[in-house]
């Protein structure tokens, strides 16, 4: 059972900016924030959501993912995370060889690409 929230959160380095992105269970709602503290409320596409939630149900608890690790340089190394149910995702941004966390992986990404100029995206 997930929780009324999942969070994606790309942790940022010196010279990136941080964001989180919250969005509710039912989606596609979604609050995004960066950690220079802007905010932004928008929306992405339903079927975006629908696979992060079954892809998430699909991965079971996210603290007993598989950890990969991998070196990440101090001004460019960001970590990328999902948060639910008060458990952690290891760092989804290293190489990934485990099938559910390639899956997040990509959820992940591809909703947080939506935002890369803090724009809002198209409206669904």
């Amino acid at each position: 059972m997930l929780a009324a929230q999942v969070k994606i959160i790309n942790s940022g380095s010196t010279n990136i900016q941080g964001m989180t992105m919250t969005l509710e269970k039912s989606g596609p709602r979604v609050m995004l924030e960066r950690t220079d503290g802007t905010r932004q409320r928008s929306k992405v596409p339903k079927e975006m959501c629908q696979r992060l939630l079954a892809d998430l149900k699909a991965a079971g608890p996210l603290n007993e993912l598989p950890a990969a690790h991998c070196m990440k340089s101090i001004s460019f190394g960001t970590s990328l995370f999902i948060e639910t149910n008060g458990l952690r995702s290891p760092d989804l941004s290293c190489p990934q060889t485990d099938p559910r966390s390639l899956a997040l992986k990509k959820d992940a990404s591809d909703m947080l690409a939506l935002f890369k100029t803090f724009s809002a995206p198209k409206h669904y």
